[in-house]
């Protein structure tokens, strides 16, 4: 009997039919829900002397144009330096951060954002990500229009904008 109990709890795991703290209850089941994606904007303040980036708080919101206009961002005055999604492919939730610098200017990325990002989208030509805060190796270098990380996939915590 106590054989044939050990089995079946075994099989309960392994099919996913048991349930509890620290399990993961597979998809369709009751009250399984896909996290909501978040989207963020941050824009550069000032640069400093080291090349540092200063930035606003982000403003966050269910869509990347909500975020946008949250953040007050023109789509004619301002533009993004970079996109950086929490997804392969672009997918998934982003912070957006805008600003005018191009010339190796670096940012430590904000709570929440560190060791997240898997993918960029440009708008400067090479981006740099790092796997510590203040650029600190190793390093990953993805070239425009932009596309995932592999090697520092989801451990970027600094990011370098570049010519």
């Amino acid at each position: 009997m106590r054989r044939a109990m050990r089995n079946l709890a075994v099989a309960a795991v392994a099919t996913g039919l048991l349930i509890g703290p620290g399990a993961i209850a597979p998809s369709g089941a009751s009250g399984a829900t896909a996290p909501a994606e978040e989207h963020c904007v941050v824009r550069v303040t000032e640069r400093d002397a080291s090349g540092r980036l200063h930035l606003t708080r982000p403003d966050c919101a269910p869509t990347r144009g909500e975020a946008l206009r949250s953040a007050g961002v023109s789509a004619t005055a301002d533009w993004p330096i970079g996109i950086h999604y929490d997804g392969p492919s672009l997918t998934g939730s982003s912070l957006t951060v805008v600003g005018a610098d191009c010339t190796g200017g670096w940012l430590n990325l904000p709570a929440g954002w560190s060791n997240r990002i898997s993918s960029t989208m440009h708008g400067c030509p090479r981006i740099r990500h790092f796997d510590g805060y203040w650029l600190i190796s190793p390093e990953e270098t993805t070239l425009s229009p932009g596309g995932n990380l592999i090697a520092l996939n989801n451990r970027p915590s600094s990011i370098q904008y570049l010519p």
